[in-house]
């Protein structure tokens, strides 16, 4: 047997190697000491604590987790002792057999909580990674969350031109509605929900342009096939699960009572009801390898779709080669074969907080906890700003509407005619692999313009052409994550926060993935250059940048005095400080994080940016009397570099 040499040893003898075969074994030793080097990388960070919010344990009647499929009570809450089975088999020696023992409500299955437990061979272990707790069933952001999909449930059918040019309505309520709730997480302009912004994620690109990402309106290239983007989807105000009785039939794991009803005419997305059947009837490769099949066509200057110079990574050596063209490594076989390969390490990554760690129970069991509460069947801890919404009454007009007059409820009517899936929400599965597959797709590609993009005619049965600022690939991918993670919302089956969290898990897992492959390849550079969905751009290669365990967010923002330190006031949205009763202006702002300690945060106050690299996160400055914006977002490392975490942004007001 050999003796072991470290891995520098081997790279130095691989290279002064003559030969292609290399004699004695030699090669099968330097590709084990890759693959080990590679392990024991990942080893060395070790696996973070993963901490669920303790509503499980905080409510033992178990209405605050996750339980549909199991048995349900008259009201809807679960038989607890069923639930106990479940976190039994999930926690046990023998889950497999501990599932399969369990007694389920009607005729649907739990969806694979086994794969919580499965390994990977490249990149982190899927309990390497961690999310932050999801929102408590009291919080502040759990009212903000079902109230907003509330109103995306009453606008399906608004084309989302509409938004903007003569918006109904419907889209000025919520717009007041989300600008006056104390903590909403969607995306913004100058710190205000508007029309151009609505509904979607707080992504650098995705408020840009239109609402739909070129990426699923372009006709895909397929080889030497097209595909035009025009998408089966169902007719309007098509809304299920609006009765009680429906509601209690599809929690306990029933099939739905009467099949979706589909338009015959196939049309491009337009609005939020052709944009939740995108993704409900999506494969997960779909979108990514959609948007990367386009991404190659519009860097095809040779007519050979083995390699596309125009898009590669500007640190990729094929675009300064002058004899050699990029495919197996850094070419389209490889890139498009990773970016449909990392798919299913985001989706073993997110099962394993799903099942093992989180069990965040869906919107609609959330919506029948409302609707016990109001009409007084039986009450939980819902937040009063939620039971006091204006969106509320709508809800239940609409919901008579679709009874055919007979009697509404408070439920959260769904796209799908099933509900949601039968697993635990927090976080998206969705978001987390369009993160993971956008991510490659940025550190494979470059941005560049898109050319002759295009928008939907109203009645989305063709394409026209986008008039206004140049629309860019990254921006338009930073889009596409949000279009996916937010068809979710309009469904009605997942909340904000699994999809803002999911879609940064999924980047993380992409980028220390691609730290771990970028040891296998002999081409001499620097590494993949990434735009994050922080903003910052990295540039990966096995070493750098140093990337953390845990999707890092910031909870919230305090009013402190800077010269005592002494906490005075939490700050919401909305928050009025009344400079007398604080009894000083020597104030400070500080953002709170998930972890405690990350690299740094960026806070933002109007125009003014700091970076504070210490906990608490804060900084001291005079306020003045008005209106603010302020904006907190965390980074994995100091001084905002590295990787950036979950923003959250508040408008304040000062008074004298």
């Amino acid at each position: 047997m050999r003796s072991a040499l470290p891995l520098v040893s081997w790279l130095v003898l691989l290279a002064t190697s003559a030969h292609a075969q290399i004699a004695n074994g030699l090669r099968a030793d330097i590709a084990r000491a890759i693959r080990v080097d590679a392990a024991e990388a990942e080893h060395a960070r070790g696996v973070p604590e993963n901490p669920d919010n303790n509503d499980e344990e905080r409510y033992p009647s178990r209405f605050a987790s996750y339980s549909k499929g199991l048995r349900h009570d008259a009201l809807g809450d679960v038989n607890t002792a069923d639930y106990d089975a479940l976190l039994n088999a999930l926690l046990g020696a023998n889950p497999a057999a501990d599932l399969e023992a369990l007694l389920l409500g009607g005729e649907r299955k739990l969806v694979n909580p086994l794969a919580g437990f499965s390994y990977l061979p490249v990149g982190p272990d899927p309990h390497a990674l961690a999310l932050r707790p999801a929102p408590l069933f009291t919080s502040d952001e759990v009212s903000g969350e079902l109230d907003e999909l509330y109103w995306m449930s009453l606008v399906r059918d608004v084309p989302f031109q509409d938004y903007t040019s003569n918006p109904p309505t419907l889209i000025t309520q919520a717009l007041q509605r989300l600008n006056q709730l104390r903590e909403y997480r969607g995306a913004r302009e100058g710190g205000v929900v508007t029309g151009q912004s609505l509904f979607r994620a707080e992504v650098p690109g995705s408020a840009k342009g239109p609402f739909v990402s070129q990426f699923l309106l372009l006709d895909v290239p397929y080889g030497a096939q097209v595909i035009p983007q025009r998408n089966l989807t169902r007719v309007p105000g098509d809304d299920r699960v609006f009765r009680f009785d429906e509601w209690l039939r599809i929690q306990n794991g029933a099939l739905p009572s009467q099949p979706a009803v589909h338009d015959p005419v196939r049309r491009y997305i337009r609005n939020g009801r052709d944009l939740a059947e995108w993704v409900h009837l999506d494969q997960p490769i779909q979108a990514s390898l959609n948007a990367a099949l386009l991404l190659v066509q519009l860097g095809d200057v040779d007519a050979d779709p083995k390699s596309s110079p125009l898009v590669f990574d500007e640190l990729n050596p094929y675009r300064n080669y002058r004899n050699q063209d990029a495919f197996a490594t850094l070419g389209n076989g490889d890139g498009l074969d990773l970016v449909s390969r990392i798919v299913n390490p985001a989706l073993r990554a997110q099962w394993f907080q799903k099942w093992l760690i989180h069990r965040r129970l869906r919107p609609e069991e959330y919506a029948g906890r409302v609707h016990n509460t109001v009409t007084g069947a039986r009450t939980y801890p819902v937040p009063s700003e939620l039971l006091n919404s204006p969106v509320l009454p709508l809800v239940l007009a609409r919901n008579n509407t679709l009874n055919g007059g007979a009697g509404g409820t408070y439920l959260l009517n769904q796209a799908f005619p099933e509900g949601s899936p039968v697993h635990p929400a927090y976080a998206s599965g969705h978001s987390t692999y369009i993160g993971a597959g956008v991510t490659m797709l940025k550190a494979f590609y470059k941005d560049i313009p898109i050319p002759n993009p295009v928008v939907p005619s109203e009645d989305g049965t063709a394409l026209v052409p986008y008039t206004g600022p140049t629309l860019y690939a990254f921006d338009e991918l930073d889009k596409l994550a949000s279009n996916v993670g937010v068809g979710r919302l309009f469904a009605g089956v997942h909340w904000r926060t699994d999809h803002d969290h999911g879609v940064r898990l999924g980047e993380l897992l992409a980028l220390r993935t691609l730290q771990d492959l970028s040891r296998y390849y002999n081409e001499p550079f620097a590494g993949f250059q990434v735009r994050t969905f922080g903003g910052n751009t990295l540039t990966v290669n096995a070493n750098t940048p140093v990337l953390p365990n845990v999707v890092s967010a910031v909870d919230g923002f305090t009013v402190v005095n800077a010269a005592t330190g002494k906490e005075l006031a939490k700050v919401y949205n909305g928050s009025v400080l009344d400079l007398s009763d604080l009894g000083t202006t020597n104030l400070a702002i500080a953002a709170w994080t998930y972890e405690g300690q990350v690299g740094s945060v960026r806070l933002q106050l109007d125009s003014n940016t700091f970076v504070d690299n210490q906990a608490p996160y804060s900084f001291a400055t005079a306020v003045s009397v008005g209106t603010h914006v302020l904006t907190a977002t965390p980074f994995s490392e100091a001084n905002a570099q590295g990787l950036g975490g979950v923003p959250l942004t508040v408008r304040v007001t000062v008074q004298p």
